[in-house]
């Protein structure tokens, strides 16, 4: 199957899977995928030769920034990659809503779901981290999907994400340009 055959998921999937074998092989590789969370230009940069050739071969030519974000997110707190796991970050937020009585992770979660695209990276590599400490699973192929489609105008997206976090149904593709809409 070529890249232009696979769906936006499967392409997250096998970039990850990609960056996990390299991370895996290599200490320094993981280490510098966690440093690029700082966002310096110099700790991304030192990243490159990780990511860009997964990218490439999954023919990733927009967004890349989001990937990049998500993939060391992955090194950070790395998960299986289950390509039929459906659940989106908003499932796995859930998980830290019961967390204590001051509402910290629905007023966290909230923010998330107000914030710009490029207002982002702060807001969820602290979700991320407060999900590390408790265990709870991550979707990240599904994540980087839904990233690249943050800013649709819809906020489907987002509406998905909050539909899972206060526990309503959520729709298979609440959108019907979903399946439409370029992440690469």
């Amino acid at each position: 199957m070529t890249t232009s055959t696979l769906t936006p998921l499967d392409r997250a999937s096998n970039f990850l899977k990609s960056v996990q074998q390299t991370i895996d092989k290599d200490k320094g590789a993981n280490a510098a995928m966690k440093r690029a969370l700082t966002g310096e230009a110099r700790h991304l940069r030192a990243v490159y030769p990780i990511v860009l050739y997964p990218l490439e071969r999954e023919g990733i030519q927009y967004n890349q920034d989001k990937w990049i974000f998500v993939a060391c997110l992955f090194a950070y707190y790395p998960q299986m990659i289950n390509r039929d796991d459906k659940r989106t970050f908003g499932h796995s937020a859930r998980g830290l809503a019961g967390e204590g009585n001051s509402g910290g992770a629905d007023r966290r979660f909230r923010a998330l779901l107000d914030s710009p695209l490029d207002d982002l990276r702060s807001p969820l590599a602290a979700l991320i981290r407060l999900l590390k400490s408790k265990g709870i699973a991550i979707n990240y192929p599904q994540l980087i999907v839904d990233l690249c489609r943050w800013e649709h105008p819809d906020q489907y997206i987002q509406d998905n994400w909050a539909r899972a976090f206060w526990g309503a149904p959520v729709k298979p593709l609440d959108h019907p340009d979903a399946s439409a809409i370029e992440t690469n």
